[in-house]
């Protein structure tokens, strides 16, 4: 992934968008994104060789059916109704219909309020253009302005540079690293945990355009 140097874009909080920036948007699912999912979630597509790729993949039925509690989340309502969304989907502003990957978060300790965040981007031919630094940067600042959370992270490998590169690029600092703790095709790798603090974060300069304006 690479970063481009033109300012941050706007941010909104829409029904049809949770933000955008610089051209990427990430908006909640909807009934459309369920077909475009379970294609993205099959064990062939190459998103898994580095997203998690120490972690069993979904075979088809396994996809099948987190597709199917996906579309009965968003048919009853229960999908929308969690504050805030526990994942949302990645488009540029240019095309919303087409998915190119997800943002999530969930619990790493709910009592402390401790919430860890995922990000992929499924299509390849988006890579390296800058997807998803500014997917991420979305989602944090949706995370801290939505809840009273003190702090975020994600973890990741030390084979994955690019996700790792979003990090730094977003003044996210590495507070943990565990010496060969992950293997990946025959080869041992660190694993690393990347956060950032609400003041670190709102001093950062690295919110999004609208939303950093807002609060100076």
């Amino acid at each position: 992934m690479t970063d481009s140097t033109s300012a941050p874009g706007r941010t909104e909080d829409r029904t049809t968008g949770i933000g955008e920036s610089r051209g990427i948007r990430v908006r909640p699912f909807v009934p459309a994104d369920v077909e475009p999912y379970r294609r993205w979630l099959q064990p062939h597509q190459d998103w898994h060789r580095w997203d998690g790729p120490y972690f069993p993949k979904l075979d088809v039925a396994g996809v099948d059916a987190a597709c199917a509690r996906l579309a009965s989340s968003i048919a009853d309502g229960s999908y929308g109704a969690h504050a805030p969304l526990t994942r949302a989907v990645i488009v540029t502003a240019d095309d919303p219909a087409t998915m190119l990957g997800t943002v999530s978060w969930h619990w790493e300790s709910e009592v402390s309020d401790w919430r860890r965040m995922g990000l992929t981007v499924y299509d390849p031919t988006q890579r390296r253009r800058g997807v998803g630094t500014e997917a991420l940067r979305l989602w944090t600042e949706y995370l801290f302005r939505t809840t009273s959370v003190v702090r975020l992270d994600f973890a990741t490998w030390s084979g994955n540079e690019r996700m790792l590169a979003v990090g730094h690029r977003l003044g996210f600092v590495e507070e943990a690293r565990f010496r060969d703790a992950r293997e990946v095709r025959g080869r041992r790798y660190d694993s690393v945990v990347m956060g950032v603090l609400r003041d670190e974060w709102e001093s950062s300069g690295q919110r999004p355009a609208q939303a950093a304006s807002s609060t100076s």
